[in-house]
């Protein structure tokens, strides 16, 4: 009896894992998703919905525009993150270390791309996006514009959600 009942505990357990990880795997499937800057309710998205290597990435407010969307493609263990409108990758600008640096969109590299590759840190819906190379966080300054920082528990700017995009 008693191992039944451990049993049904480790099942429900289980389950109860899979629900909350349900979204981030439903939207490493799907084909674009919008991530959402949960201390805002924006989303990332470039500059002026521009396709040119460079551009800043920002938040704006969710609207339909391709350069709100993103594919999440598995590299490894990490992530590149293909903008839906210009096909660039989110990327550390001049893969800087230095907390403040800009994130911007750029070509994905062949090589040396661990300035373009990304991890998600933490459990749930909401979760930090972690540099690969410098080991900082997505983050967002007073202005929107994107950029890394150190992570802290107690920064709400730092959480994203999946959105995944219906089409």
């Amino acid at each position: 009896m008693r191992s039944n009942t451990l049993m049904v505990l480790l099942l429900a357990l289980a389950g109860v894992l899979a629900l909350a990880m349900a979204p981030w795997v439903a939207a490493q499937d799907s084909r674009y998703v919008k991530l959402v800057h949960v201390d805002t309710g924006k989303v990332l998205s470039v500059t002026d919905d521009s396709d040119e290597a460079g551009a800043q990435t920002v938040l704006v407010a969710d609207g339909d525009g391709k350069a709100r969307q993103w594919q999440l493609v598995k590299d490894g263990d990490f992530y590149k993150l293909v903008n839906r409108k210009s096909g660039k990758v989110l990327d550390v600008f001049e893969a800087s270390p230095d907390e403040g640096a800009a994130i911007i969109q750029w070509d994905d590299k062949p090589d040396d791309n661990d300035n373009q590759r990304w991890a998600w840190q933490g459990d749930g819906k909401e979760r930090r996006l972690q540099s690969k190379s410098s080991g900082l966080v997505l983050d967002a300054d007073g202005d929107g514009k994107i950029l890394q920082r150190k992570s802290s528990e107690q920064a709400k700017g730092q959480l994203w959600r999946v959105m995944e995009v219906k089409e």
